[in-house]
Formats: structure tokens, C-alpha cells, sequence
């Protein structure tokens, strides 16, 4: 050993000495081993807890033709009639997505364009309240729709099932549409009325293309959240199946292969409607045409912007907002209190006991996904892995695609007794399931924030000799905070409201929004209404948190 080289060892020794502990803790593991098996483990939760569900009910089918066969085409009793109902709940709830999405998008053009473009006042609470349905727990939306429209004497089944699937879709189109035209250089349309050119033309030549993708990914996103409603649904449709109420009904009725069949249709559906988003949104383009000067002038006059912006702020009141809390109204009725709280069947005390579950169960999903969640954002995002990232990147949205009761009964094959066989229906499958649907929630936000951080920071106190675990923990950390707090309430706020989902894999539990539907469907309405505004203004609180931080992070 040269002089040189034990002068180095006991420098490195005296370095090794003098270092603080949470320094020394730091640097032990930021050995590449410890990073490759916290790459391993969090890409092993990925595929077993987010997508194996998935594919394992692709396997169930595959397993089990001939008995699905048998049972499903082939009944000794019934012939062919399960696969009649699933044709017809499946025309049905594409024919309600279709409809409810080409009504969204006729209001959500100039909902968007006047949340982008125009300032007023109020303007960021009427934004809030447009993404509000979003987050409420589809069971108390459905209550409050149907509560409303009944003044109307509109009768439960696809009517009603319509306007429901479209207030909660809405959302989902205005804020794509609202993303694309934040971004959006404004230049261009300033540049053309400059020169002359009229609103409308300028609308349909430069706002409408640069509208594209948030239009397609917004339609796209709104049709496969109206084809996998649940909750809502099942409130509102009276006689009518559709795909995810028939689902539910097959697994009640422990019809396994016949359900596995339809959940396997709406997955492959979603999935296909998901990557359509990923690859074909650029190839596809709007065609601009000779415009035409006159006319489109005279639909710029300014009276006629008045009675359009009148006419979409009425519709939105009366179609969204309105039929959205109309349930909070009824809640000062004195017979609610005395039912819930004074019956003789302890109503306060089964909703004391569903609120507690739902609160654990969001929270150890939020937990759970943001254990994991953040490794995988930085493997998206830092790793270079060539087309293995693009995949994995790709893959991340289909929990959010899929129906998610399609997706519960995915999860209860795969850990249920036909299955692994490691849960029952209960706490814990319910548990299994929303972390799997709101994974996606908490990766995406996070993933935001780090591809907008500043990489020269991380690579300066690296050269500086601070250690990849010190630079994550006091650089990079702080730096996503933001990403990691909007994920967090997402996930809460998702898992909260969730139905579908959980009906098929509850067992004895009750959650909120299940709670909701059974008082429902056994006509306690003042007990349904209590619980509705309680979790309406409770998402609202969510709601507003969430604006709040992103607010922050954006400044």
C-alpha cells in the first residue's frame, strides 16, 4: 500500500467518523443494491397488486372457456338468455356513454373557453364547483339527481341514468379541454383579430386544433368513466341494467364465469379506448375549410356571445350544479334528525360505523400508494430504461380507465377464493381494491412536479459529495411536496367516494357511499340525505384543499 493510498484511508476513516449519523444513514443507503431492490420491490407491487388483477381475469377466461361456454351460451335451462342480457346492457351503456358525452361536449366548449379566457369574479369558485362531481361519491350525486328530477316527474331508468351520466362525466371534458387551452400560446389568436378575423373564425381555425387532444382525451375519459358507472347507476335506473349493475348482479348471484366474461368485455373496451388516447390523439386532425367571413361575423356580434355565454351558464346551473347538491336543500327537514338520530333502528350509529371505514380504508390507501407511489414516479421519470418506461408509463392509466366494477370483481377473482385465496370479501379486499384504482391518482401529480424540477440543484450537491439518499431527502423531497400533497387528497378524495368497486367485493362492510345506496334502495330518504350532505361537504372541503395546493405549486 503507497503512503498515498493510506493517507486516503484514514481521511475516508475520519470523514466516516465525523459524519452525523442521519449522514451516515444516508450514505449506506445510497448504494446502488439498496436502489435496485427498491426499483425491484415497487415495480413487483405494480405488477401484483395494480395490474395483476387485471390479467388474472384475461387468464379466468382463457381457463374456463368450456364452462363459460356452458353456462353462458349453451344453459340447459336458460339457452343463451345471459348472454342476451349482457348484448343488451352493454347497447345500453354505450348508447347512454355516447349520448351523455356528445351533450358534455356541446356544453363544455364554451364552459372551458370562459374559464380560460374571460375574468370575472367568482370565477374560481364556479371552477371548483365544475370539478366538485368529480369527487363526490357517485351514490350521493345519484340521490341528489334523482331527488331533483323527480319534482320533474322524470321516472327512474335511462332518462334519468342519462342525466346523471352526464353531470358526473362533464367534468371530466372541461378540465382536458381547460388543460389544453392553459397551455395553449394565446398569440395566435390575438395575432388573427388583430388582422380582422372574426370570434367564431377564430375559434374554429386556431382554438378548436389546439382544443384536439384535450378534446379527444376528455371524450375518451368521459366515456369510459359513464360505461363503468356504478353507484349513480344503480340509484337511478329503476328497471334498467347496464353493464356494471349486471356485473354486480352475476356476482351477487355467484354467477362467477358469467360475470368474468362481461368484466373481461368492459376491460378489453377500456383498454383499448385508453391506448387509442396514447398513440392515435396526434395523427388525428380537424378539418379547417374556406371560412366564411360574412356569416362567421355575424355569429361574433357581441349580443349573440352574450346569449351563448347566458344560455351555457343557465344549462350548467341547471343541468350540473343545481341536480349536483340539490340533496344539501333537504337536509333542514326536522324528520331527517329524528330518524337518524332518534329511530329505533340506530341509523346514527350504522353511518358513525361507515364513515369510520371509509376514512381508514381512504387513509391506508393514501399510505399504502404513497409508499410506493413515489419510487415509481421517480422510475418513470429518472430512470432511463428506454421503452420499458414508455410501457410502464402507458400502463399506470388503466386502473382509471377501466369500470370500476369490472375492476372490483377483477380484484376479487385475483385475491379472493378463486384465486390466490389470500383475503375474503371484507375490509382488506376493499382495502386492495381502491389502492389499485387510485394508484394512478397519486403517481401522476408527483410525476408532474419532477419533470418541472430543476436537475442542476440534485447534480450540484452530488458534486459537492452529498450522497444520493441526502439529495433526495433534503432537495429533492421539498421540491415535490406539492405533487405529493395533491396525490395524497386525490386518492383520499377518490377512495372516499368510490362505489361500484367496493359492492362487489364488500362483504359485510359498508362504506359511505354503499350505505347511501341501501338506504336508497330501501326508501330511507331522510337517512340517505343526512349521509349524502355529509359527504358532499366533505369532498367539497377535498375539492377546494386540493385547488389550494396546486394554486401554491403553480406560484
Amino acid at each position: 500500500m503507497t503512503k498515498q493510498t493510506e493517507i486516503l484511508s484514514e481521511r475516508e476513516i475520519i470523514d466516516e467518523i465525523e459524519l452525523p449519523f442521519s449522514l451516515k444513514f444516508d450514505r449506506f443507503f445510497s448504494k446502488p443494491v439498496y436502489r435496485k431492490s427498491l426499483d425491484a420491490i415497487t415495480i413487483s407491487f405494480f405488477i401484483l397488486v395494480v395490474i395483476g388483477p387485471i390479467i388474472f381475469i384475461f387468464l379466468t377466461i382463457l381457463l374456463n372457456i368450456s364452462t363459460i361456454q356452458k353456462e353462458v351460451f349453451n344453459d340447459k335451462l336458460l339457452g343463451d338468455l345471459k348472454w342476451q342480457m349482457m348484448l343488451e346492457s352493454l347497447i345500453i351503456s354505450f348508447t347512454i356513454a355516447a349520448i351523455a358525452v356528445a351533450v358534455d361536449l356541446v356544453i363544455a366548449f364554451p364552459t372551458a373557453i370562459i374559464l380560460t379566457r374571460y375574468k370575472f369574479r367568482g370565477k374560481e369558485i364556479i371552477d371548483a364547483l365544475v370539478d366538485l362531481p368529480m369527487a363526490v361519491p357517485t351514490g350521493a350525486l345519484g340521490f341528489s339527481i334523482l331527488l331533483f328530477w323527480g319534482l320533474f316527474l322524470i321516472e327512474p331508468g335511462f332518462y334519468l341514468i342519462l342525466l346523471g351520466h352526464v353531470v358526473f362525466t362533464f367534468p371530466y371534458i372541461v378540465r382536458n379541454m381547460k388543460i389544453v387551452l392553459e397551455k395553449a400560446d394565446v398569440l395566435y389568436e390575438d395575432a388573427a383579430r388583430s388582422l380582422g378575423a372574426p370570434g367564431v373564425t377564430v375559434f374554429r381555425t386556431i382554438t378548436l386544433p389546439m382544443m384536439k387532444e384535450g378534446i379527444i382525451a376528455g371524450a375518451i375519459l368521459a366515456f369510459t368513466r359513464s360505461l363503468g358507472e356504478t353507484g349513480a347507476t344503480l340509484i337511478l335506473s329503476g328497471l334498467v341494467e347496464t353493464s356494471p349493475i349486471l356485473i354486480v348482479g352475476f356476482r351477487r348471484q355467484l354467477e362467477l364465469p358469467a360475470a368474468s366474461l362481461l368484466a373481461g368485455i368492459l376491460i378489453a373496451i377500456s383498454i383499448t379506448l385508453l391506448f387509442s388516447v396514447k398513440f392515435f390523439t396526434r395523427k388525428i386532425g380537424f378539418p379547417i375549410k374556406s371560412v366564411l367571413p360574412e356569416f362567421e361575423r355575424r355569429l361574433s356580434h357581441r349580443y349573440l356571445r352574450y346569449i351563448r355565454d347566458g344560455l351555457v351558464a343557465t344549462i350548467i346551473i341547471v343541468m350540473i350544479l343545481v341536480p349536483s347538491f340539490y340533496v344539501i336543500s333537504q337536509v333542514f327537514d326536522v324528520t331527517i334528525i329524528d330518524e337518524v338520530f332518534f329511530g329505533p333502528d340506530y341509523k346514527w350509529a350504522y353511518l358513525y360505523v361507515a364513515l369510520m371505514n371509509s376514512i381508514q380504508i381512504a387513509a391506508l390507501a393514501v399510505i399504502i400508494n404513497l409508499i410506493f407511489g413515489i419510487p415509481f414516479a421517480f422510475i418513470i421519470v429518472k430512470r432511463n430504461w428506454g421503452k420499458a418506461i414508455t410501457f410502464l408509463d402507458t400502463i399506470l392509466d388503466i386502473p382509471i380507465a377501466i369500470p370500476s366494477a369490472a375492476l372490483g370483481f377483477a380484484v376479487f377473482m385475483f385475491w379472493g377464493p378463486a384465486g390466490i385465496g389470500l383475503f375474503q370479501p371484507g375490509f382488506y379486499m376493499i382495502l386492495f381494491v381502491h389502492v389499485t384504482f387510485t394508484f394512478p391518482y397519486m403517481v401522476r401529480p408527483i410525476i408532474g412536479v419532477l419533470e418541472s424540477t430543476n436537475v442542476g440543484v440534485e447534480e450540484a450537491a452530488r458534486t459537492l459529495g452529498a450522497s444520493n439518499m441526502t439529495v433526495f431527502r433534503r432537495i429533492t423531497l421539498p421540491s415535490i411536496k406539492q405533487g405529493i400533497i395533491a396525490g395524497c387528497i386525490m386518492v383520499f378524495t377518490r377512495s372516499l367516494g368510490e362505489t361500484g368497486a367496493t359492492i362487489v367485493v364488500m362483504g359485510g362492510i359498508r362504506t359511505v357511499p354503499v350505505l347511501i345506496v341501501d338506504w336508497v334502495e330501501a326508501n330511507a330518504f331522510p337517512s340517505a340525505i343526512f349521509a349524502s350532505t355529509i359527504v358532499i361537504i366533505f369532498s367539497a372541503f377535498l375539492i377546494f384543499a386540493l385547488r389550494t395546493v396546486r394554486k401554491k405549486g403553480g406560484e
